[in-house]
């Protein structure tokens, strides 16, 4: 029933992404974050996480060590593939990067979004 139910909130307003996921790799100064194919096309529900009346989120460290409020989370089918580090770029041209998935439960797949740019 959960699963059914989460399907359903995705589907009032869904979104479909592509998310390009990203590796660290070793290099001879550090790590750097190293771009990989796409995943397939999936169905998200993006989440507002910034309005005044709902929840204020708290800061996170970027892949690039810079601390930024979390704006949304990405809501997923429990068959979602994604991972830290992945982002995609809007039609606006504004890149969205999950910096951190949140528990898995079984029924859906949750991360928390920060927008750069």
């Amino acid at each position: 029933m959960l699963r059914r139910n989460t399907a359903a909130f995705i589907e009032a307003n869904p979104l479909q992404v592509a998310l390009i996921p990203r590796i660290p790799v070793k290099t001879g100064t550090g790590t750097t974050l190293t771009d990989q194919p796409p995943r397939p096309l999936q169905t998200f529900r993006l989440i507002d996480q910034s309005a005044p009346t709902g929840t204020q989120p708290g800061t996170v460290v970027g892949a690039d060590g810079r601390q930024r409020k979390v704006e949304f989370q990405l809501l997923g089918n429990y068959d979602a593939q994604m991972g830290r580090y992945d982002y995609w770029v809007d039609s606006d041209g504004v890149r969205l990067e999950l910096a951190e998935l949140l528990p898995d439960n079984g029924y859906e797949r949750r991360a928390q979004v920060v927008r750069y740019g």
